[in-house]
Order: C-alpha cells, then structure tokens, then sequence
C-alpha cells in the first residue's frame, strides 16, 4: 500500500511540474497537419489529371490520323500512275513535239512549263507540246477513284536558250487582252514554317505599262497570300505550297491582278508505284520533301483590261 501511494504521488508531482500545451498552438498544428495531407492529395488528383489529359490527347491524336487516313485512303483505288514522256528531259538540238500519255483508266494530265506544279486550273493535255526553247515542263495526271499522281517533269534544254518567261499557272493567261505582270519572289518560302493567309513579298521585275503609260516600276513591292499549305506527311508525302497574287499599288490606285500557282515538294513513298499507308515503322516516319520557294523566283500575274476601271 505504501508503495502504491508513492507512485501516485511521483505521477502527480511529475504531471504538475510539465507545462500545459497551449491550446492555440496544438490547434495551429493540426490546422498545418490537415493542410500538408490536403497539399498531397491535391498535388496525387492533378498528376492523375496530367496523365489522364496526356492520354487523352494521345487517343485524339490517333484518332485523327486513322480518320485523315481513312479519308484520304479509303474511297480510293491508290495512285494515278504518273504521265509519261514520249521524249527524254536532255538537251535538244531543233524543235521537238512532247506527247505524254498516263496508263490509268480515265487519267486527264495537266502541265506546266512554268517550274509550278500543276494541277486541274492548269494547261489540260490535249495533243503533243512543241518545245523550242529551254523548258521545264511538269505533268500530273487526275483520274477517278484515285489518288493524283506525283508530279512527273522533264527539263529539254537548248544551247544558247536562256529559259523562257514565266508563263503563270492561271487560266486568265489563256486570254490574249490580258497585261502579263512579272514579278520576282523577294523572300525564301517553305512549307515547313509558313500558313495560311502569310503575306509573302514580291517585287516588279519590269516597269508595268498599260496605254504606253507607266503605273508601276521595276523593284516596287507586291505581295502574295498564301491560300494552303501541306507539311510533309508519313508514307513520304512532300510539303505543298498554294499562293495568289494580290492587287498592286499602281499610279492609277489599287488594281486587281489575277494569278495563283502551287509548288510540291518531291514525293518519297516506302512505294513508288502507289501512295498508300505502309505497315512498319520506316513507313511512320518516312516523309516527302518541303516545298521551297527561292528568292529570285519568278512569277507571272495578269492584269486584266476591264480591271482597271475597278481602280481605286
């Protein structure tokens, strides 16, 4: 018994000699406590909700590219075969006639002979082409149900012939009352950087007379809008440049000029006969050239006559 009252009085002695714990701060604590597990849980919810996002995005990805397949690849047979030259590209001595053919069913070939690549709005082949001065003719064929066929070219060279100007790719040039503006590209371009709606400037490369009056000289600034662009793509597709021509600042006010053109870049499939979707992972990454307009390059843009009425 004796010693049982001993030890109630150490524990009382011992429990009265320590401080009382401030209850403020035992409360501070366990605010800061439940704060710090809040801190964690919300910290675990948002790498959840990271990782959740990412995968998301993934699946939405892969997704639009089975879809962009899809609509790009099913509907059609494959590739139109590309023209082909009944002349070898070389050096020529004397005018020679081009005929090209295309081995697709229902195939209508355009060309060019302008270094743009063509496409519907272009030339249409419909008998043999003279070639009498250093040209570099490009041909497409377009045929249904299938893909349009890479762009097939051939450069004839003359001795003694600088290449010819720069004949355009718009349909107006077919129109003998319109006013040829040649201009010349006064920044590089490429598919890889640009979109839609840049301006691209360009400048005169000769006075532009209209009724033996010049409106406009050589070295003024013009422009052009880019219209479209395609970056280069798995299964080596090229990159893909549409431009067209806007109106010029002239002494008689604004003008409207009519020109469009597309560039392609070189066309690079795992296949070289069809341009389809390839299983294996070189064919993911395979891609096409960027198309690439130089400084210096020239265009044609036409003025047309009753235009100028519009005049402003």
């Amino acid at each position: 018994m004796r010693n049982l009252l001993a030890v109630l009085v150490f524990v009382l002695l011992t429990s009265s000699s320590s401080p009382a714990q401030d209850p403020g701060a035992q409360a501070a604590q366990q605010a800061l406590q439940q704060a710090q597990q809040d801190a964690m849980q919300a910290q675990q919810f948002a790498m959840q909700a990271a990782q959740q996002a990412q995968q998301d995005a993934q699946r939405a990805q892969q997704d639009a590219m089975n879809a962009a397949n899809a609509a790009s690849f099913g509907p059609y047979l494959g590739l139109a075969a590309p023209p082909k030259f009944s002349i070898k590209p070389g050096t020529l001595s004397s005018p020679t006639k081009v005929k090209l053919t295309d081995s697709t069913r229902g195939a209508i070939i355009y060309y060019t002979t302008d270094g743009w690549t063509p496409t519907a709005a272009s030339h249409r082949y419909i008998g043999p082409i003279t070639i009498d001065s250093t040209t570099n003719l490009q041909v497409v064929a377009i045929a249904p149900y299938y893909v349009r066929s890479m762009v097939a070219s051939a450069v004839y060279t003359f001795p003694n012939s600088a290449t010819p100007p720069e004949q355009g790719s718009s349909s107006t040039s077919a129109n003998p009352a319109c006013i040829p503006v040649h201009l010349v590209f006064a920044q590089d371009v490429t598919s890889k950087t640009a979109e839609i709606g840049d301006k691209v400037l360009l400048t005169l490369a000769d006075d532009l007379t209209v009724n033996d009056a010049v409106i406009a000289h050589k070295g003024d600034s013009a422009t052009v809008t880019v219209t479209q662009v395609e970056k280069t793509g798995a299964g080596g597709a090229p990159g893909e440049i549409d431009f067209q021509v806007d109106p010029l600042h002239t002494s008689l006010g604004l003008v409207t000029l009519r020109g469009a053109a597309t560039l392609e870049g070189q066309a690079s499939p795992p296949n070289a006969a069809v341009l389809i979707p390839v299983v294996g992972p070189l064919a993911l990454f395979h891609h096409g050239k960027d198309a690439d307009i130089k400084s210096g390059t020239p265009f044609t843009a036409y003025l047309i006559p009753p235009d100028l009425a519009a005049a402003h």
